[in-house]
C-alpha cells in the first residue's frame, strides 16, 4: 500500500488518538490544531514503515503521531515536563525497541560497510542455549530502556516548559543527584557518542538529522544510538 493510501485509511486513527489526548489540555487548544501535528506524526510513520517487519502499521504509527502532537504541544508553549519527559521516552523507547529487534546480537561499527543478516543457528543448536541467549537479550533490552527513560527525563527537565508541580525537597535532591550522574557518565562517551545524545534527547532531533550530523545513514545513526544506550548503561551501573 502507497503512502498516500495508508494516510488516508487511518486518518480516523489519529482522530482516534486526538481525541484521548484533547481531554488533557486546556479548552483553548483547538482539535483540529492536534489533529493536524497527528497527520505529521502520521506522515513520518508511513515513510518510515516496513510491512516485511511484521508489524501492524497502527502499531507502528502509534508512538510517532502521539510524539508529534505532543511536540506541537511544546511548541504552542503548553506542556509540563512530565507529560513532555514520557512522550519523549515512548518515542525514544520505540526507536530503540525497534532497532534492537531488527538487529539483535550486533554491536555495530557505523564506520564500516554494512553487513549481512546474521547467519541461522545450526540445525541441531542446543534449544536451551537458545532460550537463554533470548532472555539475556530480553533482559539487557529493558536495562537499557531505563538509560533512555534517564536521560529522557534529563532533557525534559532541560526545556523550558509550564505547568509542572513543584517536587518535594527529597525527590528534588534524588533527581539532582541522578541528573549529575547522568550528564558525568555522558561526558565519558566518546565525542560522536556524546553528540548523538545531545542532539537526539537534548535538541531533540530526529534520527535523519543526527545522521546529518554525525556524517552516517540513517539506518547506521540507528544503530549506533542502540549500540551508545547499551554503553551508557554498562557506565551507570558501574558508578
Amino acid at each position: 500500500m502507497d503512502r498516500r493510501a495508508l494516510v488516508e485509511m487511518h486518518a480516523p486513527y489519529v482522530r482516534s488518538i486526538v481525541g484521548k489526548i484533547k481531554k488533557s489540555v486546556p479548552h483553548d487548544i483547538s482539535f483540529e490544531e492536534l489533529y493536524d501535528y497527528g497527520i505529521i506524526g502520521l506522515l513520518e510513520a508511513a515513510d518510515r514503515f516496513d510491512p516485511s517487519q511484521g508489524v501492524a502499521f497502527t502499531t507502528y504509527a502509534y508512538y510517532r503521531i502521539r510524539g508529534a502532537i505532543y511536540d506541537g504541544l511544546r511548541r504552542m508553549g503548553w506542556m509540563s515536563r512530565s507529560a513532555y519527559a514520557k512522550a519523549r521516552f515512548e518515542a525514544r523507547a520505540n526507536a530503540y525497541l525497534e532497532e534492537a529487534a531488527t538487529h539483535p546480537h550486533e554491536e555495530p561499527d557505523p564506520k564500516a560497510a554494512p553487513k549481512g543478516q546474521p547467519s541461522a543457528p545450526e540445525e541441531g543448536e542446543d534449544t536451551r542455549h537458545a532460550l537463554e541467549i533470548a532472555v539475556q537479550d530480553l533482559a539487557t533490552v529493558v536495562h537499557n530502556l531505563a538509560a533512555v527513560y534517564i536521560t529522557s527525563l534529563d532533557a525534559a527537565l532541560e526545556a523550558k516548559l509550564t505547568n509542572e508541580a513543584q517536587l518535594g525537597p527529597e525527590e528534588a535532591v534524588g533527581l539532582e543527584e541522578l541528573r549529575t550522574l547522568v550528564r558525568k557518565t555522558i561526558r565519558r562517551l566518546s565525542p560522536e557518542e556524546r553528540k548523538l545524545l545531545e542532539l537526539y534527547y537534548y535538541k531533540d532531533q530526529s534520527m535523519q538529522q543526527v545522521g546529518d550530523a554525525l556524517g552516517l545513514s540513517k539506518s547506521w545513526t540507528s544503530r549506533l544510538h542502540a549500540r551508545v544506550i547499551d554503553k551508557l548503561h554498562r557506565m551507570l551501573e558501574e558508578s
